[in-house]
């Protein structure tokens, strides 16, 4: 019995703990329900010091970030359903200028009743993980601009937000409340430039290519709904693997990374303020094989966290403040240790934390048009897109700045 096959039998043992009443099938649609959604949205940035965020935006403000979204969901029965979407993202070297597929699905729910559903999704899915990541694919559902870079790094975006699987939701209603139990099976994307130097760090050491296998990645989600999202709390995890397949001439023979996620995440929504707050464990566990050199097998965990407050202070208006932090070994949060090490010569302690408070102010014209503006100041550099920052082809972290600021405006039209 595969892992997956594991993981279904407990969800399902789940939904029966919890005395769900027997479901209902669902009766067959009157007739099938198409629609369509997208959105255009540009942004102008500028950074400070040395850095660069998604373009050339190193002391100029740049337009180099540009995403263009296109979807359509189909339901020509009621128990199945049929979404895609595809998105143009344009943002320096981290944001190839291409299409590509965000999301495409057929789910199908053979049980719901009032007391609640069972869900069968296969394709490209979103990762269930925290309270953000299955909605930041478009601008208008993230809660600024970006969202809280210590949790969800866009630098990472490739890696994390979603991959190629199998998943499953169960959701038992309790009254005004709700349990979701999400699990999935997935494959996830290694192929990004910032994945690569994030993961591995130099090309010089590094010549060959992450991959993945089927079946060694998964992902689950717990979450508690009180009073239809007034208070929420999740329980999330995902793990899985990412192989080195080597270059030619390579020093390696070969390797693996393995990875672990998990995140605890707690939200109350009152009328006009929004309080929320996340706390993720991160954990990386190198192991590569070579005959010229001693072999490489390294353990890192790491922690973050972000405090945020969301103010609808009039109808159209809401103003945002966080303070992030993001720490790639929590028994070094400052990384002294870390560039003491005569191993990492040359490599500072800012490239091993980034802390920092953002500030953003967003306007709602319409239900279609969305004004927002976002200020952050940020010491140390752990999300900074390293595709966007090469010396000679390099990603050499000592020719970043520690201390800097970045800027964004963001004009978003959604139809």
């Amino acid at each position: 019995m595969t892992k997956y096959a594991r993981y279904l039998c407990a969800d399902l043992a789940a939904v029966l703990a919890l005395a769900m009443p027997p479901l209902v099938t669902l009766a067959h649609a009157d007739e099938a329900d198409l629609r369509a959604q997208g959105f255009v949205s540009q942004r102008l940035t500028t950074s400070s010091g040395k850095n660069n965020f998604f373009g050339d935006t190193r002391g100029k403000l740049s337009a180099d970030y540009t995403e263009v979204g296109a979807g359509v969901s189909w339901r020509p029965h009621s128990q199945w359903l049929l979404s895609g979407q595809a998105i143009y993202r344009r943002g320096g070297e981290s944001e190839e200028n291409r299409v590509e597929t965000d999301y495409l699905y057929a789910a199908y729910t053979p049980l719901e009743s009032e007391a609640g559903h069972l869900t069968l999704m296969l394709g490209k899915i979103k990762v269930p993980y925290g309270l953000y990541n299955d909605m930041r694919d478009t601008p208008m559902t993230r809660p600024g601009i970006l969202a809280p870079q210590s949790i969800y790094p866009d630098s990472l975006r490739q890696l994390t937000q979603s991959a190629t699987g199998i998943h499953m939701e169960a959701e038992r209603a309790l009254g005004g409340d709700s349990v979701t139990l999400r699990l999935s099976q997935i494959k996830p994307n290694v192929r990004g430039d910032n994945t690569f130097w994030t993961l591995l760090g130099d090309r010089s050491l590094f010549a060959g290519t992450l991959y993945t296998r089927e079946n060694e990645a998964f992902s689950g989600q717990l979450a508690y709904d009180h009073d239809g999202g007034r208070l929420r709390a999740l329980i999330s995890h995902a793990q899985g693997t990412a192989r080195y397949r080597p270059g030619s001439a390579d020093v390696w023979n070969g390797g693996r990374l393995d990875f672990r996620f998990s995140a605890l995440s707690m939200q109350w929504n009152g009328e006009r303020v929004s309080l929320s707050g996340e706390w993720t464990r991160n954990s990386f566990h190198n192991r590569f094989d070579s005959t010229s050199i001693p072999n490489l097998d390294a353990q890192n965990t790491g922690n973050a966290w972000y405090l945020q407050a969301q103010w609808r202070f009039a109808p159209r208006w809401e103003a945002l403040l966080r303070h992030d932090v993001f720490l790639s070994d929590k028994n070094d949060p400052d990384g002294i240790a870390y560039a003491a090490d005569p191993v990492n010569a040359g490599k500072p302690a800012w490239s091993r934390f980034a802390r920092g408070w953002t500030l953003g102010l967003r306007y709602r014209m319409d239900k279609h048009w969305l004004l927002a503006g976002e200020a952050h100041r940020a010491h140390g550099t752990l999300w900074l897109p390293p595709a966007d920052n090469l010396s000679n082809g390099q990603w050499v972290p000592g020719n970043t700045s520690p201390d800097w600021n970045l800027f964004l405006l963001q004009t978003t039209y959604q139809f």
